[in-house]
């Protein structure tokens, strides 16, 4: 890969510089012209430099008004580095700058290393000894859930505290707005909506008990249209969770369990055990060496490990001729 550089002079003696990544740019008027000039001073698209190996080349792409190298029309022509190409009443100087690792030099020790045998031979045997090792780790896989899974909501029914209408009236409001706060702050937080159920059915028995019987139904409706979102999703969750775990999608896998141990953060049960289980096994504690990288590529099966398995070969190679040298 080339870099074209063209510096540019105008007649009034203003200069400006464009840098092309590429080996070829276009000089014309035209807005998609890599380098674009007045229409006053040229064609649409007027000429066309290429890098050829080490040499610049440069074709008129139009005859009137004639592009110059030195002050001589051309049609088509090498650019040699201080040569002065004319576009109108506008020159330009044109250099090129060859990445480094395009050398004829590196070129050449990559082909002869690639076309090694014996480099490539290593590699491979290398590749299924790791393999081999990782194909005979025995990995405890992650157990399924338990048969029963835990209830967000208990069943029973609530009672409201207060004996007069004008003190459960009272604590009614109260509880409701605290529901309906943490209803608001549900899209943070799991916890919040699961412990807004509760303050719903105090305050519905509340209003019950203050005989308002209108302000208690709708405050179930707004707390049945949330327990059942929320038992929708956790259902959903937990299905998805199993499934994920079974195709060993441990990415997604995490995400889920995440939410899940929220939403049964106040619960005791099997299920609530299985979830801390799988956590644990999901986020493992990390080495004080062990790089983010590496930690994820360790709960990973798979190509990765086999990865990881080279490197920990080729440390423990690279130690012992360490040794050796120093034995020498």
């Amino acid at each position: 890969m080339a870099t074209l550089k063209i510096d540019i002079r105008h007649p009034n003696g203003h200069r400006e510089s464009a840098i092309i990544e590429g080996e070829r740019a276009l000089i014309g008027s035209a807005s998609f012209c890599d380098v674009r000039l007045p229409m006053d001073q040229a064609a649409y698209e007027h000429v066309l430099i290429e890098v050829q190996g080490s040499t610049l080349r440069a074709e008129a792409k139009v005859e009137t008004p004639a592009a110059t190298i030195n002050g001589m029309p051309f049609a088509a022509s090498t650019l040699a580095p201080d040569a002065v190409l004319g576009i109108g009443n506008i020159r330009l100087y044109v250099s090129s700058v060859r990445d480094v690792f395009d050398s004829p030099e590196l070129q050449a020790k990559r082909k002869k290393d690639e076309a090694n045998p014996a480099i490539r031979a290593v590699g491979l045997v290398g590749l299924a000894v790791a393999a081999y090792l990782v194909l005979q780790e025995n990995e405890t896989p992650i157990e399924p859930p338990p048969a029963t899974t835990v209830s967000l909501f208990a069943d029973s029914t609530a009672t409201c505290p207060q004996s007069t209408p004008e003190a459960a009236a009272a604590l009614a409001e109260e509880k409701l707005a605290q529901a309906d706060g943490k209803r608001e702050r549900l899209p943070f937080d799991v916890r919040e909506g699961v412990s807004a159920v509760p303050l719903y059915d105090e305050a519905v028995a509340c209003f019950k008990a203050a005989n308002r019987a209108d302000d208690a139904k709708e405050t179930e409706a707004s707390r049945d249209t949330l327990k059942r979102s929320m038992s929708d999703d956790f259902r959903a969750r937990r299905l998805r969770l199993e499934h994920m775990l079974v195709v060993e999608d441990y990415e997604l896998a995490k995400l889920d369990v995440r939410v899940l141990r929220d939403m049964t953060a106040e619960k005791k049960g099997p299920y609530v055990d299985w979830l801390a289980s799988v956590q644990s096994r999901l986020f493992p504690k990390k080495a004080p060496n062990d790089s983010p990288a590496l930690h994820f590529c360790l709960r990973r099966s798979g190509l990765c490990r086999v990865v990881h398995r080279l490197r920990e070969l080729a440390g423990q190679i690279k130690g012992g001729a360490s040794e050796g040298a120093v034995l020498r």
